[in-house]
């Protein structure tokens, strides 16, 4: 018969296990080191799109260059999109609300009755 005498067992949670919270991973490290290799920054890129297409729309409404109805809404969509986008390094994302009705469930009764047969 063998003892285990190990002071952690295998599995289970133990302190100072793991990656730290807030570490980025090998992929998201290198990732942003290309980036800045690039000189590329994904936010201010968005931020100029968004001024881009705010300029163009506002062209349209003064009526120096008038958009065909899709160009409109693609600029439109376009730009809904870079907000949303952009939502997620200003703020956090808020939890989706689950409404659940209770309602007070009263205990059910049912009577069971045989039929005689009449022979």
């Amino acid at each position: 018969m063998r003892v285990d005498n190990r002071k952690n067992k295998v599995g289970g949670k133990r302190e100072g296990a793991g990656r730290p919270k807030g570490s980025k991973n090998i992929n998201s490290m290198a990732s942003v080191k290309k980036l800045e290799e690039l000189q590329f920054d994904p936010i201010e890129m968005m931020v100029k799109k968004y001024n881009y297409i705010e300029e163009q729309l506002a062209q349209h409404h003064s009526g120096k260059t008038p958009l065909g109805g899709g160009a409109y809404a693609q600029l439109v969509a376009t730009q809904g999109t870079l907000i949303n986008n952009l939502m997620m390094y200003g703020y956090k994302k808020v939890p989706e609300k689950i409404e659940q009705e209770i309602t007070e469930k009263r205990p059910m009764a049912i009577r069971l009755t045989m039929k005689k047969d009449k022979d």
